[in-house]
């Protein structure tokens, strides 16, 4: 997974850093602390939390999108704290404590072991760091869950992604979510999301950091049993959360946590294809069985069990012919469909190319929480919101506009145009250079498309139209402008 930076984005974030440094200024280094450490979010990997209810598959699928077995699957202490997963060398891991001590913690296996030597309530958090590629863009972190047995492991998940009201916590860790649901949605399940999208800033209150995977999609439906694909059932409902709650997620994705898992730690290999082939004439329904009747021959009842665990009544049954091409093949398949290849592309597409400005939305409303530790807050205050007029977080504007204008009126004419002013505005640029033939020419076509984009303000009655109209006439000005300019 990477992302791509933009001049526009290093605009942003350092108008908010400077925002950072002015707001400081003067402090004692205690009450500077907060205001640096929002400063050193900007420049760190996009956060993105794993979240959902208990037994939503969270850490089946943060190992698989890390690529190692890392998390611990099995009930245990580790399953009650959040757990980062970062970039780092060596591979190793510690404990931060709630008294701000920190501790180093044995990998088992090079993976987090299911219990600690401490109480888990002594735990702020555990850091994992690992030499993973998947995580040199992106920081992984895996929750206890919502709607758990305990009430102080859903606190832990809400303490890490809401914030805990204090000042140098009051808006959560994360830049981003990851929203598992399994089988179906449910109303507590958007009401946690819409703390989190409130607890990003006014800016992030749409779907610009969050996706949603639909868990177990292998298990959907009757299953194979019946003949049916579970993955097309699956598909169904993604499609109809995404329909339904378009301002809640930027894409809705059916994943299997299991076969993504297998597919990308290493466990597939030529014994296992091999012992999968030899199922091949086995009827489906015996399959299921086999527990009951004893394995097929070919089969020792040790490789079934290994079989079932890795790939789950699905991945054996639909498998067998693909086995037949050997590990390879068998891991291609199961990594495309598991649905992890889609999780990845829209954490690609969706989040990184705009985690800078996901990662300034979330400063801007950490620091309205830190006001009130300043000498002059109502001053301080008044300064936050004339930095929201700066032009140089205008793309800020764009994002959040896009967003609204995808959900609530995804067939406008304006939503290629402002796609194209958030995601590569000097190609937009460029664009216009190359029809007028000079710099002057090239200001002259952008104000012509600003004159057109405030006309459509005022002809439409959609009101996220009119907002994206607006906002899209500003950023043609503002690309005027920066032409005009360039050759001065």
């Amino acid at each position: 997974m990477t992302g791509t930076e933009r001049a526009g984005d290093r605009r942003v974030v350092t108008a908010v850093d400077r925002l950072c440094t002015d707001l400081a200024q003067g402090l004692p280094a205690d009450a500077r602390a907060p205001f640096e450490a929002v400063r050193e979010t900007l420049h760190a990997p996009l956060r993105l939390a794993v979240v959902g209810r208990v037994k939503a598959g969270k850490s089946t699928l943060v190992n698989a999108l890390v690529g190692r077995r890392v998390a611990p699957t099995r009930a245990g202490e580790c399953t009650r704290v959040v757990t980062w997963y970062t970039y780092g060398s060596p591979d190793r891991a510690e404990l931060h404590m709630v008294d701000g001590s920190t501790r180093p913690l044995l990998l088992e296996d090079g993976a987090v072991p299911a219990d600690l030597d401490v109480p888990a309530s002594d735990v702020r958090r555990i850091v994992v760091h690992l030499q993973a590629g998947s995580l040199r863009d992106l920081t992984l972190i895996d929750t206890p869950g919502l709607a758990t047995l305990t009430a102080e492991n859903e606190a832990a998940t809400r303490r890490a992604l809401l914030g805990d009201g204090t000042s140098t916590a009051a808006a959560g860790d994360a830049d981003a979510l990851l929203f598992a649901i399994r089988e179906a949605e449910r109303q507590d399940d958007f009401d946690f999301l819409h703390d989190f999208h409130r607890a990003s800033g006014t800016l992030a209150a749409t779907a610009v950091n969050a996706l949603c995977v639909l868990t177990q999609a292998d298990l959907f439906g009757s299953g194979d049993l019946s003949g049916g694909d579970p993955f097309a059932v699956a598909r169904g409902v993604a499609d109809r959360i995404a329909l339904e709650h378009p301002t809640d997620f930027s894409a809705v994705v059916p994943v299997s946590g299991l076969l993504a898992q297998t597919a990308r730690t290493g466990a597939v290999t030529e014994t296992m294809a091999r012992h999968l082939t030899a199922l091949a004439d086995t009827d489906g329904v015996l399959l299921h069985l086999w527990r009951q009747t004893g394995p097929p021959d070919g089969v020792g009842e040790s490789e079934m069990a290994a079989l079932w665990d890795a790939l789950g009544p699905y991945g054996v049954v639909a498998g067998r012919e693909v086995a037949a091409g050997g590990a390879a093949s068998l891991r291609a398949w199961l990594s495309s469909t598991s649905g992890v290849d889609a999780v990845d592309a829209a954490v690609r597409e969706q989040l990184l190319p705009r985690a800078h400005l996901i990662k300034a939305i979330r400063a801007l409303s950490v620091l309205s929480t830190l006001l009130h530790l300043l000498p002059e807050p109502e001053e301080a205050r008044a300064r936050l919101e004339a930095a929201h007029l700066d032009p140089d977080l205008h793309p800020l504007r764009e994002l959040r506009a896009l967003r609204l204008l995808a959900a609530h009126a995804p067939d406008s004419s304006l939503l290629p145009r402002l796609e194209a002013v958030v995601d590569a505005p000097e190609a937009v640029a460029r664009e216009a250079g190359a029809a007028g033939g000079t710099d002057a020419d090239a200001a002259t076509m952008l104000r012509r498309a600003s004159a057109y984009a405030v006309g459509e303000a005022a002809r439409t009655v959609v009101p996220t139209e009119v907002e994206a109209a607006r906002v899209l006439a500003r950023s043609y000005q503002l690309l005027a402008r920066h032409v005009a300019g360039s050759r001065r």
